[in-house]
């Protein structure tokens, strides 16, 4: 058998074994958004959320009928209730800046003063000229497995700046230890996978933050040098694979 063939064989197997070695690691999909509510009258539809990039607050991408105006309020799991920044997601005036109409619906952003930490519960939209009605938040995302749950809140882009055209992916996450002894991680634990297959590894050099049996930890994971083509699909952490695809939005 000629060279040429030898290197097309160990090439294809090499192929195997990395497809083999991600086969092994567990899944947890999470078909999150888009969120849909409604009165009978009026219809509203959620499609995602982003963390505010400049301090604590949350973005809401949100549709519903052009026939009405609305009030929207975030509720979290403590039931404190929050209303958007932005006033109202129609005004009297019938329009914003960033609204988008499309087939009878208008569709914008709402920013939410909340804290950092807040954990969504549920919308409530409030009609001018019907009933209010809730959009009940599913599961964030989570997975369990080797003595943890990691759970995922949300996450914020970092540009570098124009020349490199890359950046810095913070992920709010959380770890509760399901083991009998401490367990230890920092960013570097964690590796960032996007729509193309590529793997980012968390930034080296952090201290080590240790979590006590039984205990759960939220803290930031920070993911260096990523293409800002690149849209997160996935976090990976020790043999756990976790879907964020729906919830991660680079703008």
């Amino acid at each position: 058998m000629r060279e040429f063939d030898h290197r097309q064989i160990l090439h294809g197997a090499a192929a195997i074994a990395v497809m083999l070695a991600l086969g092994m690691i567990s899944v947890y999909s999470v078909q999150a958004f888009p969120l849909h509510g409604g009165n009978g009258i009026v219809n509203a539809t959620v499609y995602g959320i982003m963390k505010y990039e400049y301090g604590d607050g949350l973005y809401v991408d949100i549709s519903a009928s052009d026939a009405d105006r609305y009030d929207v309020d975030l509720i979290d799991s403590d039931n404190n209730t929050y209303n958007g920044s932005s006033g109202p997601y129609r005004s009297t005036l019938h329009g914003f800046p960033t609204e988008v109409r499309h087939k009878g619906s208008i569709r914008d952003m709402l920013l939410f003063d909340v804290p950092d930490e807040i954990i969504i519960k549920r919308l409530r939209i409030v009609p001018a000229e019907s009933n209010p009605f809730y959009i009940n938040w599913t599961g964030m995302p989570e997975i369990a497995g080797n003595n943890v749950t990691l759970r995922f809140y949300g996450a914020t882009f970092e540009p570098n700046g124009m020349r490199w055209r890359q950046g810095n992916w913070n992920l709010d996450i959380s770890i509760t230890n399901l083991a009998n002894q401490t367990a230890e991680c920092n960013s570097s634990s964690f590796s960032l996978m996007d729509q193309f297959g590529w793997f980012y590894s968390g930034e080296v050099g952090e201290q080590s933050r240790e979590i006590l049996p039984g205990e759960s930890l939220r803290f930031t994971v920070k993911v260096p040098f990523v293409s800002e083509l690149s849209s997160p699909t996935a976090i990976l952490f020790r043999g756990l694979k976790l879907d964020i695809s729906a919830w991660t939005i680079r703008r």
